[in-house]
């Protein structure tokens, strides 16, 4: 179990790290999933408001069925609305059009913020 969680971890901060490298134009709502260059490519996209004082999860679980494992260092979403993760595809959020460098629950937003979540090809 303790090997599970600690594996998770690793792979969250690798899509962290990753996905906040980007510098991808996230106007677009879809793209095609063919895509063969190096640009990350979002098949999908979920926009959300932000909320004085409220964190990304908290209102991502208010509008969407969330599936997610627990760490010491945030939760880990497996899925939202049923869409999973896969090995070449997972869940990153943005605020304001950047990357989250922290979980989503440690992600406390304001009102008028922008929340993306991008369900990406890596």
């Amino acid at each position: 179990m303790l090997r599970n969680l600690l594996l998770y971890f690793v792979i969250a901060c690798l899509i962290f790290t990753f996905g906040g490298c980007s510098d991808t134009d996230t106007n677009s709502k879809t793209e095609s999933m063919d895509k063969t260059d190096s640009t990350p490519v979002d098949s999908l996209v979920i926009v959300l408001a932000g909320q004085e004082g409220k964190s990304v999860f908290e209102i991502t679980e208010q509008e969407h069925e969330l599936d997610y494992i627990p760490s010491i260092a945030g939760n880990f979403i497996q899925a939202i609305d049923s869409i999973e993760i896969s090995s070449k595809y997972g869940w990153l959020f943005s605020v304001n059009d950047s990357m989250g460098q922290v979980a989503s629950d440690k992600y406390i937003t304001k009102d008028g913020d922008v929340i993306k979540w991008h369900y990406r090809k890596f």
